[in-house]
């Protein structure tokens, strides 16, 4: 035993005496005066087998412990057990010395319920509280663990959110801020993506006073990998338009890069179309892509015959499946006050809550039923298709729209 413990040792069986020797002449006053003579005696008994043992308790611990706890399950109880069974053997023996001596009881014979009772309640009520600390401390390991693996996943949470927040700041930013106008037509979009970021495209470019390329695609998936189809789809119109390409030629063109670079089973749907105000013409390819809307004016010659509206299909397969796939042009005549809308499926594809689709009747229909600027018209359908679903979309949600004056 090192000199730490003896010292604990020592100011445990001094503290020990100290106390017994005044219970002990409490006991004594007691019992002179008759007042509560077994009483008494019970509480002086009792002291002086509780302080040795409290006194052994506290010296013994800790060194205990270090036996105990390294040791593999069940020989870590047996040792712990029978040291405290040794403890009460021990605090047994002192007390019932000490008793003697003080006089407190006359004979051995005396304490032996009182010595029963400690070696054997001492032990177990001892196991029992190192049950209860290890299952306490094993909780506490676990709930820190817990806590822990919380506070990792949130960091990660915050920082995918971060990410998110940069992808959505740059999806915005390859987006038109401001859409060029040119003579003789206004436009107006609005992308509203079904998550933080999404696949959906459009743009306009100005190619001049009176010719301005728009497009419109819609990549195959959701999230953070649709967006970045997307962004590849975007640098390839950007790079192509101002060239001069023919629709077709661009669709072809951007077929062939996609295809060489996109992982399976993914693919672009895409329309590209050239407006010339001039000559009051609208070029355009259709990959794949929901026919863009061509409303014509009530009295011109397509209204008259009952083609008041006209679906822009021509073209080729989606982007990405066959590289060598063909591309087909396709021509259409614009007249004053003529509107064209171009969309992805997330307009037609919105569902109430009876899970019926917006569809493209109903598209059709309000479209049909607008005379006003581009502007009114993207505000019209927006509102009528997010009233429909009650503002949930399920899918991304685009929406081109442009008036002839």
């Amino acid at each position: 035993m090192n000199t730490r413990a003896t010292k604990q040792l020592l100011l445990a069986v001094a503290t020990a005496l100290a106390v017994t020797s005044a219970f002990a002449l409490l006991t004594l006053f007691i019992m002179q005066g008759n007042f509560g003579h077994e009483a008494g005696i019970a509480v002086a008994v009792g002291t002086l087998y509780v302080l040795p043992l409290l006194a052994l308790q506290a010296v013994t611990e800790n060194q205990l412990r270090r036996w105990a706890d390294p040791a593999p399950f069940p020989m870590d109880w047996i040792v712990y057990g029978g040291a405290k069974l040794v403890l009460a053997l021990a605090a047994a023996g002192i007390g019932s010395l000490l008793t003697l001596l003080l006089g407190i009881v006359p004979h051995w014979s005396n304490l032996y319920m009182a010595n029963r009772a400690v070696v054997v309640v001492t032990p177990l009520a001892a196991l029992l509280i190192r049950l209860y600390s290890k299952t306490r401390s094993r909780l506490e390991e676990r709930n820190r663990q817990l806590q822990a693996t919380v506070d990792a996943e949130a960091s990660t949470l915050r920082q995918h959110a971060q990410e998110a927040e940069h992808a959505r700041e740059i999806q915005q930013a390859l987006m038109p801020s401001q859409l060029p106008q040119i003579k003789g037509c206004q436009l107006a979009a609005e992308c509203v993506p079904s998550r933080i970021v999404g696949g959906d495209y459009y743009d306009a470019i100005r190619l001049g006073d009176s010719r301005v390329a728009i497009a419109i695609g819609d990549v195959s998936g959701k999230g953070m990998g649709a967006a970045l189809l997307m962004s590849n789809l975007q640098a390839i119109v950007r790079a192509f338009a101002p060239t001069g390409l023919a629709p077709q030629e661009l669709c072809a063109r951007a077929n062939q890069l996609i295809a060489a670079n996109v992982a399976p089973g993914k693919y672009i749907t895409f329309f590209y179309a050239v407006v010339d105000t001039a000559k009051m013409r609208i070029d355009y390819c259709n990959a794949g892509h929901n026919p863009p809307l061509l409303r014509h004016r009530e009295n011109s010659p397509e209204a008259l015959s009952g083609n008041a509206i006209e679906m822009l299909t021509e073209g080729g397969p989606v982007l990405g499946i066959l590289p060598a796939a063909p591309y087909a042009c396709g021509t259409a005549e614009l007249r004053p006050q003529d509107c064209l809308v171009l969309y992805t499926d997330g307009i037609t594809e919105a569902a109430n809550a009876q899970e019926e689709e917006f569809g493209e009747q109903r598209l059709m229909a309000l479209f049909g039923q607008h005379d006003g600027s581009a502007e009114k018209c993207r505000e019209q359908i927006i509102a009528a298709v997010s009233q429909f679903s009650n503002g949930i979309f399920h899918d991304d949600v685009t929406l081109l729209v442009m008036t002839v004056d």
